[in-house]
């Protein structure tokens, strides 16, 4: 049985997704930013505004706790997979983390406007699309990969949990200035009506092998939920293919609210104060009505490929793959199912110490993200400044269950006329050099970067 099938099975299913983002969190601390609110709806930005459709606010990224570097090692000029004999069960065991996920969120903005209401209060609307997915793998799976099976044995994977989920999603924020209460305080709230369009979850709870030199016998224990208007899933012998049958629609509703507050306490002198500030974001849930459940229990006999999968051979082999693998799990007959899912919440936390007259400012932020099966939690140091009203950049510093990874931002905000901004939290630090005949010079190493850029018209002081 040949080990390469597994390892370029789980490419081939965290390939499409490597695209999307996560709110931009170098803006945090940007008192300018018309993005911030994502973040915490207490902020407001220094004049009302709209942006651009669809150029508004867009991200591309990808947040995981794997890196290349942990499938691809630099040995004696060459890049060799983790699976090569050059490269020891060792050295891929001590880089290899115990609980492996794969987190993508794209957020696209097709309306934003943002507008003055009354002294103390900021109104926003916007209406966008966003796609989650979400993925945890066992770390067993990978150590198999490596190990490999010997002549006969038992394997107990572990569980396998992926879900996607794609909404369109409308919310109504208002900010208020709150110092006639509380002197330098300020508070916010936004809540957001949910349209599903799309949501698939698998959640196997066991995943098994039972090897022999002829045969292989897969075990397996668990759900596959769908809900998308119009979609079948159809095949022989529980290979379940996707069919369109109709035409596409909401598959649910659901609804979310984001609560924030920012505390200033003014200072004179050098350093011109401190402010805290936390927010709760996309707390809420979601109702799918048009679900499916197809369920995967029992045994399958499993006799591996009749292609080579061996490097420099891998011609016409994809096909074959993608047959294959629909046999390693196999789903009964489905079941019409309405079920609810919570949306995935953040928290954050942050404090900024302002100096120099406001032109610059030290700042701390701790966010933690809820994904469908544990918590992602990350602080980020953060250096930024203020040189013009119509010029803010940030560098920071993010670390924690991550790892060590650089980010920036430049905003070009003028109380009136075009804005403009740019910037990444996750930015490649490292990277090896490539194998001859590879298309690039050099291999970015690391799983967590993102890009985000937009444009908008600033409509004048609040």
């Amino acid at each position: 049985m040949n080990r390469k099938f597994f390892a370029v099975a789980a490419i081939m299913l965290l390939m499409p997704l490597m695209m999307g983002a996560q709110t931009l969190k170098g803006s945090y601390f940007l008192d300018n930013s018309l993005n911030r609110n994502k973040l915490n709806p207490a902020f407001a930005p220094q004049s009302s505004y709209f942006q651009i459709p669809v150029v508004g606010n867009t991200s591309v990224g990808i947040m995981s706790n794997l890196d290349l570097s942990t499938f691809m090692y630099p040995v004696n000029g060459q890049l060799y997979t983790f699976l090569n004999k050059n490269v020891s069960y060792e050295q891929f065991d001590a880089v290899l983390t115990d609980k492996p996920y794969l987190d993508v969120a794209t957020d696209i903005n097709l309306i934003n406007v943002g507008w003055k209401g009354g002294e103390k209060g900021f109104w926003t609307v916007d209406l966008g699309v966003r796609v989650n997915v979400d993925t945890d793998l066992p770390r067993d799976l990978f150590t198999f990969m490596k190990k490999g099976t010997g002549t006969s044995g038992t394997y107990n994977i572990g569980a396998v949990k992926a879900n996607a989920a794609a909404s369109v999603q409308a919310a109504l924020g208002y900010s208020r200035d709150l110092s006639d209460l509380v002197p330098g305080l300020r508070a916010g709230a936004k809540v957001r009506a949910i349209l599903p369009v799309a949501y698939m979850g698998l959640d196997l709870t066991e995943l098994s092998l039972s090897t022999s030199p002829e045969k292989w016998i897969v075990s397996t224990d668990g759900n596959l939920n769908t809900a998308v208007k119009g979609l079948e899933m159809t095949g022989p012998d529980g290979n379940l293919r996707p069919e369109m049958n109709g035409p596409m629609g909401l598959a649910g509703f659901g609804f979310s609210f984001d609560l924030g507050a920012e505390y200033t306490y003014e200072l004179d002198g050098f350093i011109n104060g401190v402010s805290v500030s936390a927010a709760l974001t996309d707390l809420g849930i979601v109702s799918y009505s048009a679900g499916k459940q197809y369920r995967a229990n029992g045994q399958m006999d499993w006799t591996g490929l009749s292609i080579s999968l061996q490097e420099g051979a891998m011609e016409g082999a994809m096909e074959e793959l993608k047959h294959e693998l629909g046999h390693l799990v196999s789903f009964g007959k489905h079941a019409d199912a309405s079920f609810t899912r919570s949306t995935l919440p953040s928290f954050y936390v942050g404090a900024e110490m302002p100096f120099m007259d406001n032109k610059m400012s030290v700042g701390a932020l701790f966010s933690s993200r809820k994904s469908y099966f544990a918590s992602r939690n990350e602080l980020t140091l953060s250096y930024n400044a203020n040189p013009f009203n119509w010029l803010s950049a940030g560098l920071n510093y993010s670390f924690l269950n991550t790892t060590k990874t650089i980010g920036w931002i430049v905003e070009l905000t003028p109380k009136a006329g075009p804005c403009f901004f740019i910037g990444s939290d996750h930015f490649f630090l490292s990277r090896a050099k490539a194998p001859e005949n590879f298309p690039l010079n050099y291999i970015p190493m690391a799983w967590r970067f993102n890009l985000h850029f937009g444009l908008a018209v600033a409509l004048g002081k609040k």
